[in-house]
């Protein structure tokens, strides 16, 4: 299966900007390299990663990759830089369905967690793959961490970055689903888009993780699976400085 790292976006704004000094973030030295080159390492030793295609470095030179590596720029947007990865590695390897799609902010990630999920995604039985990390194993290996969760019946969970989607989905011009990424920052947009019976749903916890997703995904003209991840590495984002600190002693261990 061939990849796309996104590792666009220069921290001026967040948390991270004083320790990047207005930098890219995925260029971050964090445990003696940049954080981006901790995601590579572990493609890079990966048995099931393919081509690799990095958005939004344009100079690599300090970075290095056992994969073939294409670069990309950052078009501006997340479906944007998606959907430009997708066409170019659709390009190469036309015959595969599917791609992984990583955050270079997930450095803790690892070989073996990788072939994992990749194992499962590559099945390619489903328009999307979310990964996602349950409250008990994020605490177990990171306490404190201080991950956002979302409760649903029976089980709180987080995002992971680690995820897989089919070419056929990205590239689609009209999906609801873009319109559903590019309202994120409006819910009652987002609720109006997945359906106010599926959202109630969710709230009031009558919902577990399967059903939300299925009902979700057929509002949103895709089919979506929800992957329970058991490696908190995947949804171990570092986003704030004292997420910084300690995903830097973990490393250093």
């Amino acid at each position: 299966m061939d990849a796309i790292v996104l590792a666009g976006g220069k921290s001026t704004d967040d948390p991270l900007s004083a320790l990047s000094e207005g930098g890219l973030k995925s260029m971050l030295p964090i445990a003696g390299k940049p954080m981006v080159q901790w995601v590579l390492d572990a493609i890079s030793a990966s048995k099931l990663i393919d081509t690799v295609v990095l958005i939004g470095i344009e100079d690599t030179s300090a970075l290095q990759c056992s994969k073939p590596l294409i670069t990309l720029p950052d078009e501006g947007t997340l479906i944007g830089n998606i959907q430009r990865g997708s066409q170019k590695l659709n390009e190469v390897h036309p015959n595969q369905t599917h791609v992984a799609s990583f955050s270079a902010d997930i450095p803790a990630i690892t070989p073996e967690i990788i072939d994992h999920l990749v194992s499962i995604y590559q099945k390619a039985e489903f328009d999307i793959y979310y990964g996602v990390v349950g409250r008990a194993v994020m605490e177990k290996r990171f306490p404190g961490s201080k991950r956002t969760y979302i409760k649903v019946k029976n089980e709180e969970v987080c995002g992971g970055d680690l995820n897989a989607f089919s070419k056929r989905a990205v590239l689609q011009p009209d999906a609801l689903w873009k319109e559903l990424i590019k309202a994120r920052k409006n819910p009652l947009k987002q609720a109006g888009m997945i359906g106010i019976d599926s959202l109630l749903g969710l709230m009031l916890g009558f919902l577990n993780l399967d059903q939300v997703a299925s009902r979700v995904c057929k509002r949103l003209g895709i089919t979506g699976k929800a992957v329970r991840v058991p490696f908190a590495e995947v949804g171990m984002d570092v986003d704030k400085p004292f997420q910084f600190e300690m995903v830097e002693a973990d490393l250093l261990r």
